[in-house]
Protein backbone atom coordinates (compact mmCIF):
# COMPACT_ATOMS: atom_id res chain seq x y z
CA UNK A 1 0.00 0.00 0.00
CA UNK A 2 3.09 1.82 0.78
CA UNK A 3 3.77 2.40 -2.85
CA UNK A 4 0.27 3.78 -4.24
CA UNK A 5 1.01 6.84 -2.32
CA UNK A 6 4.82 6.91 -2.75
CA UNK A 7 4.44 10.43 -4.85
CA UNK A 8 3.30 12.35 -1.13
CA UNK A 9 5.37 14.48 0.43
CA UNK A 10 5.13 16.14 3.90
CA UNK A 11 4.66 19.10 4.24
CA UNK A 12 3.48 20.57 7.25
CA UNK A 13 3.18 19.29 11.05
CA UNK A 14 1.66 21.09 13.89
CA UNK A 15 -0.16 19.70 16.98
CA UNK A 16 -2.40 22.78 16.83
CA UNK A 17 -5.31 21.74 14.85
CA UNK A 18 -6.35 25.80 14.67
CA UNK A 19 -2.49 26.14 12.37
CA UNK A 20 -3.35 22.68 10.59
CA UNK A 21 -7.03 24.04 9.59
CA UNK A 22 -5.47 27.15 8.23
CA UNK A 23 -2.90 25.35 6.41
CA UNK A 24 -5.14 23.07 4.89
CA UNK A 25 -7.75 26.12 3.75
CA UNK A 26 -4.42 28.00 2.44
CA UNK A 27 -3.42 25.13 -0.09
CA UNK A 28 -7.28 23.66 -0.75
CA UNK A 29 -7.96 27.48 -1.58
CA UNK A 30 -5.09 27.01 -4.50
CA UNK A 31 -6.90 23.43 -5.61
CA UNK A 32 -4.24 22.22 -3.62
CA UNK A 33 -5.11 17.91 -3.13
CA UNK A 34 -4.11 17.39 0.51
CA UNK A 35 -3.46 14.43 1.93
CA UNK A 36 -3.52 13.05 5.69
CA UNK A 37 -2.57 9.32 6.55
CA UNK A 38 -5.03 7.35 8.44
CA UNK A 39 -3.17 4.24 9.27
CA UNK A 40 0.31 3.43 8.62
CA UNK A 41 0.66 3.97 4.62
CA UNK A 42 -3.22 4.40 4.15
CA UNK A 43 -4.04 8.20 3.40
CA UNK A 44 -7.16 10.09 2.30
CA UNK A 45 -7.69 13.48 0.73
CA UNK A 46 -8.39 15.90 3.54
CA UNK A 47 -11.73 17.17 4.15
CA UNK A 48 -12.80 19.81 6.98
CA UNK A 49 -14.47 17.02 8.64
CA UNK A 50 -11.30 14.54 8.57
CA UNK A 51 -7.96 16.96 9.43
CA UNK A 52 -9.54 16.91 13.48
CA UNK A 53 -7.07 13.73 14.01
CA UNK A 54 -4.29 14.62 11.76
CA UNK A 55 -0.72 16.23 12.80
CA UNK A 56 0.68 16.01 9.39
CA UNK A 57 -0.30 17.43 5.91
CA UNK A 58 0.82 15.44 2.71
CA UNK A 59 1.05 16.87 -0.37
CA UNK A 60 1.68 15.55 -4.05
CA UNK A 61 6.18 15.99 -4.93
CA UNK A 62 5.07 17.72 -7.78
CA UNK A 63 3.25 20.66 -5.48
CA UNK A 64 5.65 20.70 -2.87
CA UNK A 65 7.39 23.49 -3.90
CA UNK A 66 4.32 25.51 -4.50
CA UNK A 67 2.70 24.46 -1.77
CA UNK A 68 5.69 25.81 0.47
CA UNK A 69 5.30 29.17 -1.39
CA UNK A 70 1.30 29.30 -0.25
CA UNK A 71 2.12 28.63 3.53
CA UNK A 72 4.70 31.12 3.61
CA UNK A 73 2.84 33.67 2.36
CA UNK A 74 0.27 32.68 5.17
CA UNK A 75 3.16 33.10 8.35
CA UNK A 76 3.20 29.06 8.39
CA UNK A 77 7.09 28.83 7.27
CA UNK A 78 8.06 27.54 10.91
CA UNK A 79 5.50 24.44 10.45
CA UNK A 80 6.67 23.35 7.33
CA UNK A 81 8.62 20.55 6.99
CA UNK A 82 11.84 19.80 4.81
CA UNK A 83 11.18 17.67 1.36
CA UNK A 84 12.73 14.66 1.98
CA UNK A 85 13.50 12.49 -1.30
CA UNK A 86 13.72 8.73 -0.90
CA UNK A 87 17.01 7.42 -1.22
CA UNK A 88 16.28 5.16 -4.75
CA UNK A 89 15.07 8.22 -5.94
CA UNK A 90 18.16 10.48 -5.33
CA UNK A 91 20.49 7.97 -7.05
CA UNK A 92 18.27 8.86 -10.49
CA UNK A 93 18.12 12.13 -10.05
CA UNK A 94 21.96 12.48 -9.55
CA UNK A 95 22.37 10.76 -13.04
CA UNK A 96 20.03 13.09 -14.66
CA UNK A 97 22.02 15.86 -13.16
CA UNK A 98 24.86 14.55 -14.37
CA UNK A 99 23.68 13.88 -18.01
CA UNK A 100 22.20 17.53 -18.41
CA UNK A 101 25.51 19.22 -16.84
CA UNK A 102 26.93 17.45 -19.75
CA UNK A 103 24.78 18.55 -22.39
CA UNK A 104 24.82 22.02 -20.65
CA UNK A 105 28.94 21.90 -21.31
CA UNK A 106 28.27 20.69 -25.00
CA UNK A 107 26.00 23.37 -25.84
CA UNK A 108 28.28 26.06 -24.34
CA UNK A 109 31.41 24.84 -26.63
CA UNK A 110 28.91 24.59 -29.62
CA UNK A 111 27.56 28.31 -29.07
CA UNK A 112 31.31 29.44 -28.34
CA UNK A 113 32.19 27.61 -32.07
CA UNK A 114 29.23 29.55 -34.15
CA UNK A 115 30.11 32.88 -32.41
CA UNK A 116 33.92 32.47 -33.23
CA UNK A 117 33.19 31.80 -36.55
CA UNK A 118 30.84 34.33 -36.68
CA UNK A 119 33.58 36.53 -35.77
CA UNK A 120 36.14 35.45 -38.27
CA UNK A 121 33.75 34.89 -41.35
CA UNK A 122 32.64 39.51 -40.27
CA UNK A 123 36.58 40.28 -39.98
CA UNK A 124 37.01 38.20 -43.41
CA UNK A 125 34.53 40.29 -45.00
CA UNK A 126 35.68 43.62 -44.07
CA UNK A 127 39.21 42.56 -45.30
CA UNK A 128 38.36 41.51 -47.99
CA UNK A 129 35.77 44.73 -49.11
Amino acid sequence: MKDKFDFLRKIFSCENSDLLLKAYKSLSNEGLEVYIEVNEGEFIVVSENTISDATTLYVPAADWSFSKDVLTKEGLSEYITEYVIPSHIQAEIDKTEEILLKKRKTVYIETLIVFVLFVIYIIFTMVTH
